[in-house]
C-alpha cells in the first residue's frame, strides 16, 4: 500500500481514534529493601512515575527525553515504593514526581495518601533534595501549603518546589514513516501539524526517514477533559509556554496564592516555591487576630 501523502493527510495525528498508545521499553520498577540514604549514592536527576497507570508509563520516557534527558527513571506503584526509591540515595539534585495529583495531594497507584502520611514516609527516607522538586501531575499547586508540607522534610535549605494549577494532559502517538524515504516529504508532514503542544524532542525529518516515530504532546486545561486541543475550540487550553509564571517566596505569598487559586476561575500557572519551610508553616505562622483593649 502506498504511503499517505504527508502534505494533505495530517488528520491521523489529530484524530484521537487513530492515536496509538505504544508501550515503551526499558522502564524500571522500584523495590524496597534499599540501603539507608545516609550511605547511599547521589543522583543528579531522578524521575519517579506511577507505573500502575499505563498512560503515564508510556509518557514518562518521552517527558524525560524532552525535559530531563539524563534522568534516571523509576516506576513506583504506591507511596511505600516511592519512599523506597528515594531511600536508595543520600542526595538528589532534581527530583521529578510524575503521578496523578490534586490540590495539595498525591494520587499514586490506587491510593490517595494523606498529607501527613506522605510527609512521614518521605521523612524516613533520609534523602536530601538539593536543588528542586518538580511535580508534573495535575493541579497540585492550587494548594502550595499542603504540597510543601508533604516534601519539607526532604528539602535542602535552597530547594525549590514547582508544579501546576491546571490539569496536565498528555498524549502519546505513533507515526509510521517506514514507507517514507524522502526527508522533504516528512518535513512537509511535520509542517502541517499543530506544534504548539508538542513536547521537545520530536525527531527531525531526516532522522524519521524509514522509521516508526513515537512521541508525545501535552497541554493544560482548567477542567479534566482529554479531548484533543484541535477538537475543543473555545476551551481554556494552554501550552506549557502559555502558563503564567507564579512565584511564592514567603508564607504571606502562599496565603495570597491560596486565595488566588480558590476562585471560580483559577489562573493557569506554573507555580514555584522558593522558601519551602516558610510555606509549609504558613497556616501556623499567621499573625493572631488582635484582641481589643479594655475600654
Amino acid at each position: 500500500m502506498p504511503p499517505r501523502h504527508p502534505v494533505t493527510d495530517v488528520q491521523p495525528l489529530l484524530n484521537a481514534a487513530e492515536l496509538t498508545q505504544t508501550p515503551v521499553a526499558n522502564t524500571k520498577v522500584a523495590s524496597g529493601g534499599a540501603a539507608s540514604a545516609a550511605k547511599g549514592p547521589s543522583v543528579n536527576t531522578l524521575l519517579l512515575y506511577d507505573s500502575v497507570d499505563s498512560e503515564l508509563s508510556k509518557f514518562a520516557p518521552i517527558l524525560a527525553r524532552a525535559y530531563y534527558p539524563k534522568a534516571k527513571l523509576v516506576g513506583v506503584k504506591s507511596l511505600a515504593e516511592l519512599a523506597a526509591a528515594l531511600s536508595k540515595y543520600s542526595s538528589i539534585d532534581t527530583l521529578v514526581i510524575d503521578v496523578h495529583s490534586g490540590p495539595g495531594y498525591l494520587l499514586i497507584g490506587n491510593g490517595s495518601p494523606s498529607t501527613k502520611s506522605v510527609q512521614t514516609a518521605l521523612a524516613k527516607t533520609g534523602v536530601v533534595v538539593k536543588s528542586k522538586i518538580v511535580f508534573e501531575g495535575c493541579q497540585i499547586m492550587q494548594d502550595p501549603i499542603d504540597t510543601c508540607q508533604m516534601v519539607e522534610n526532604i528539602c535542602g535549605p535552597k530547594t525549590q518546589v514547582s508544579g501546576f494549577t491546571y490539569f496536565s494532559i498528555s498524549n502519546t502517538f505513533t507515526i509510521d514513516f517506514s514507507d517514507f524515504h524522502d526527508p522533504m516529504e516528512i518535513q512537509s508532514y511535520y509542517d502541517g501539524l499543530t506544534m504548539e503542544y508538542m513536547v521537545p524532542g520530536l525527531p527531525s525529518a531526516k532522522d524519521s526517514t524509514d522509521k516508526v516515530v513515537t512521541h508525545g504532546r501535552r497541554w493544560f486545561r482548567s477542567e479534566f477533559d482529554n479531548t484533543l486541543p484541535e477538537e475543543a475550540p473555545g476551551a481554556r487550553i494552554k501550552s506549557l509556554q502559555d502558563l503564567q509564571d507564579y512565584r511564592i517566596n514567603s508564607a504571606q505569598d502562599a496565603r495570597q496564592a491560596q486565595q488566588d487559586f480558590s476562585g471560580p476561575v483559577v489562573p493557569g500557572a506554573r507555580v514555584t516555591v522558593t522558601d519551602v519551610a516558610a510555606v509549609a508553616q504558613a497556616n501556623t505562622l499567621q499573625s493572631p487576630t488582635p484582641v481589643p483593649a479594655d475600654p
